[in-house]
């Protein structure tokens, strides 16, 4: 997937006041609206680094208390808010949602729970009010500072109404007072909340049945490591097929299929989509810096659910594997009713209709036809021809 042009328009107009909350959380000298001045990069890169190195390995600092140092929030701001709201955009691609927006007149509700500084629920909101609706969002976090930050960075901003309130989700319910709402989101929380998998299963399924209107969806957005995406597709199944007498949600995405995850059979696989994007200007400073590649792809585990989902045709399928180009051939993974599979295409069958077949990346939806059955897998020849479909673009 590539981020799509609006998206990306939108990220770029957040950085600015991106770039000044940060410089007053870690006492920068001050730059230019788009980047770090010369003067300002060492010290934001050192901040950067220790976060990032307390969020990879044993996750140390995966948890809420850590956004309350000014030092480590202005990190995040700087990071890894372009990056979760890339993934949230990208997320929101992977098919459409199940509520109408033509002719609404009544705001658009957003749940964000675990929402730090907002880059989850204002890439929603971003999202929606493109589309020429009217949003209103409560965000739910632990640290009052993060909030606090989300707060400043929805300021002013026509047709959306932010709300916040501070809890911790692993220890006490939501109010149901707080009503329903269209679009639950979860971003980067599950694997950061004190719960087996069967509790988080549980978690979610509460919150549905509190808090998910009848049309509505719940996006959860996971780290893209095999630990977390795996436990991730281990939850979906537990919500496609719960305990009985209990009413299952359906995957929208990226799934199109409603049976047990086929990745879970071979515990080397797990399911990721990734998105290209142009960086913002400060990311790559920092990048440099760091030694670290803010220009590659992102990857995310993303995972969208409802009550009811249509059936998806025949002949789509999700791009879950691309493999190194093979001598005289180009293999893809793909996911589907059928399960995972693999679809090859020989050099020498390459035409026009089916070039996209070498540009395709994990979570692309694809429409693929003229395929043929071989004995290790299925095979797109001469005639057969390729298609990305965008669902929820």
């Amino acid at each position: 997937m590539k981020l799509d042009a609006r998206s990306a328009s939108d990220l770029r107009a957040h950085v600015p006041r991106l770039l000044s909350r940060a410089r007053a959380l870690l006492k920068l000298s001050g730059g230019p609206e788009d980047r770090l001045g010369p003067g300002e990069l060492k010290r934001a890169a050192g901040m950067v680094s220790e976060l990032h190195e307390g969020l990879v390995g044993e996750r140390l600092l995966a948890r809420a208390a850590t956004y309350d140092r000014p030092v480590h929030l202005g990190a995040y701001l700087l990071w890894w808010w372009p990056q979760s709201y890339a993934r949230v955009r990208a997320a929101l691609t992977l098919s459409a949602l199940p509520f109408s927006l033509a002719g609404r007149t009544t705001p658009v509700r957003i749940l964000d729970l675990g929402a730090g500084p907002g880059p989850a629920a204002i890439a929603l909101a971003d999202h929606l009010v493109a589309r020429g609706v009217r949003v209103e969002a409560l965000l739910v976090d632990e640290s009052e500072a993060a909030l606090g930050e989300a707060r400043a960075l929805a300021l002013h901003r026509p047709n959306f109404t932010l709300t916040t309130r501070r809890a911790d989700l692993s220890a006490t319910p939501l109010d149901a007072s707080l009503g329903a709402y269209d679009l639950i989101s979860a971003a980067h929380l599950l694997s950061e909340l004190p719960l087996t998998l069967d509790e988080r299963a549980a978690f979610l399924r509460k919150l549905c049945d509190a808090h998910l209107a009848q049309a509505g969806a719940l996006l959860v957005v996971e780290p893209a490591l095999r630990e977390t995406g795996r436990a991730l597709l281990e939850v979906r199944d537990r919500l496609l097929a719960p305990p009985a007498g209990v009413s299952p949600l359906r995957a929208l995405a990226p799934c199109l299929t409603q049976q047990a995850c086929p990745a879970l059979v071979n515990p080397r696989d797990w399911c990721t989509a990734e998105v290209s994007w142009d960086a913002p200007p400060h990311l790559l400073q920092l990048s440099r810096e760091l030694g670290l590649h803010a220009e590659a792809p992102l990857s995310f585990a993303p995972l969208l659910l409802s009550r009811e989902v249509p059936t998806p045709a025949a002949d789509l399928f999700r791009v879950v594997g691309v493999p190194p180009h093979e001598k005289g051939k180009k293999r893809l993974f793909v996911c589907a009713e059928r399960g995972r599979l693999a679809v090859a295409r020989l050099d020498r069958d390459a035409t026009e209709a089916n070039a996209i077949f070498e540009e395709a990346s994990r979570g692309d939806c694809v429409r693929l036809r003229g395929l043929s059955e071989k004995g290790d897998g299925l095979r797109l020849g001469a005639g057969g021809t390729i298609e990305r479909i965008v669902p929820g673009a």
